[in-house]
């Protein structure tokens, strides 16, 4: 018999094995100023709690060409840690680290739904309800350019824009 699956919302650092049924809704790589790459991730349950999940340099070559934006999946036994990301994605207050243990196996899931956005209200931001540390999914324009800088090689490109609401 198989083990039960966890939901994202009751992850916590209080046990070491996980199983978790979700559907892939982004991953990137990030590449660090000493040219080390990793991967990062959001994962949701069919709930719609999502989390961040990292896959760390050491591991990447065993994921990188299996994950795949929008599948559905079974993840077991990655480690627990508290989301200390400079930017979080999710309000999950923990993150996923993919371990040498960790599995993952494609499976085909209806009930989880696609990739969405979850649009954060310009006036929920203007108003301070959001937080600092976090990136929102917004609609809008660009009406004006600020500042760019850009004159530091191997850097990356910090643009400051002025943005409409489009409402």
């Amino acid at each position: 018999m198989s083990r039960k699956v966890d939901s994202v919302k009751d992850i916590n650092d209080s046990k070491e094995t996980w199983r978790l049924v979700v559907r892939i809704m982004d991953v990137w790589s990030v590449v660090n100023n000493k040219g080390i790459e990793h991967l990062e991730m959001i994962v949701m349950d069919s709930l719609g709690d999502r989390i961040q999940v990292l896959i760390r340099h050491d591991h990447l070559l065993k994921w990188k060409e299996v994950i795949k934006e929008n599948m559905t999946c079974i993840i077991n036994n990655g480690s627990v840690y508290n989301n200390d990301f400079q930017w979080k994605v999710c309000d999950h207050s923990k993150k996923i680290v993919f371990l040498g243990g960790t599995t993952m196996k494609a499976i085909e899931l209806q009930n989880i739904p696609p990739k969405g956005y979850f649009f954060k209200d310009f006036g929920e931001i203007l108003q301070g309800k959001c937080k600092t540390d976090r990136l929102e999914d917004i609609i809008g324009a660009v009406s004006e350019i600020n500042h760019i800088q850009s004159n530091t090689p191997g850097k990356k490109v910090v643009v400051s824009v002025v943005l409409k609401d489009l409402k």
